[in-house]
């Protein structure tokens, strides 16, 4: 099959190649806006069940129509994820595939376990156990956890860091309301800082991260100041290491708590520009 489909472009010539091109941007073009305008997308897998015996008979119109609400991800460089969902009245197995733009990795991957977790699924029409959903990269659940406020986060310009040293995503979370975010001033990469408070403090938005301890170690000896690592809870009621910023660092610093989250404050067009 794969052999057939890509023999067909001997039908093609180099012109033909770059109207498809301009065609494909000009599609991106109009589903930009609505791409941007939600946070992700839930489809279905696939619209239906095909026999091995059916595949056979017609393996490329069968596998095209399985790829109906699939096929274009790639091409509008898209992220997504398929989550089992339970069984049909015929006991066939249905799921859902969870969309969002490039770059938005962690969101995806993050609702896609809350959903598996809610499903009550956790094995697959084979028998065999289910992937750990949400992880981005393959790692077992052992390791030390790292909560990320700003610049790490999914996405974010620094998040390469974490995944150049093998940290696996793990899920987001709320801090309890006891913490206020500050946009720092001065900083090459724009970065938030999180510090604890006695009172007046807010819940904001973070992800949780997974390091093995050699990670972990080269990690934190690379963070600059005025940032370090302490001990952050959770509103899930777990706590784990993550950045916070020492108090001296605030002095021209804004107070952005009231974004919930370094996200919802650079999405809403906030800089460290001051």
């Amino acid at each position: 099959m794969t052999r057939k489909i890509i023999g067909g472009a001997r039908n093609l010539s180099a012109a033909d190649a770059f109207r498809g091109f301009y065609a494909l941007q000009a599609y991106k073009a109009r589903l930009a806006p609505v791409i941007a305008s939600v946070d992700l997308f839930c489809v279905p897998t696939a619209p239906t069940h095909y026999t091995v015996d059916a595949v056979l008979a017609d393996p490329i119109a069968t596998n095209s129509r399985l790829g109906t609400y699939t096929n274009f991800v790639n091409l509008l460089d898209m992220c997504g994820i398929a989550v089992p969902t339970g069984t049909r009245d015929d006991g066939l197995p249905m799921s859902v595939t969870l969309l969002a733009a490039a770059g938005r990795d962690g969101l995806v991957a993050a609702v896609a376990r809350g959903l598996h977790a809610a499903s009550g699924v956790s094995l697959g029409a084979t028998g065999w156990r289910q992937p750990i959903v949400g992880a981005v990269a393959e790692a077992a659940e052992d390791g030390i956890e790292l909560v990320v406020v700003g610049a790490h986060l999914s996405g974010m310009p620094l998040n390469g860091q974490l995944k150049d040293l093998g940290a696996s995503f793990s899920r987001t979370a709320r801090t309890v309301p006891t913490y206020r975010l500050y946009d720092l001033a001065g900083q090459t990469v724009p970065k938030p800082g999180l510090v604890r408070v006695g009172g007046g403090g807010a819940a904001i938005e973070v992800e949780v991260w997974r390091l093995c301890a050699e990670a972990f170690g080269r990690f934190v000896a690379a963070i600059p100041a005025p940032l370090g690592i302490g001990t952050i809870e959770l509103e899930d009621g777990t706590s784990a290491k993550g950045f916070l910023a020492e108090s001296a660092g605030l002095s021209t610093a804004t107070d952005i708590s009231a974004y919930g989250g370094w996200r919802s404050y650079v999405d809403r067009g906030g800089h460290a520009a001051h």
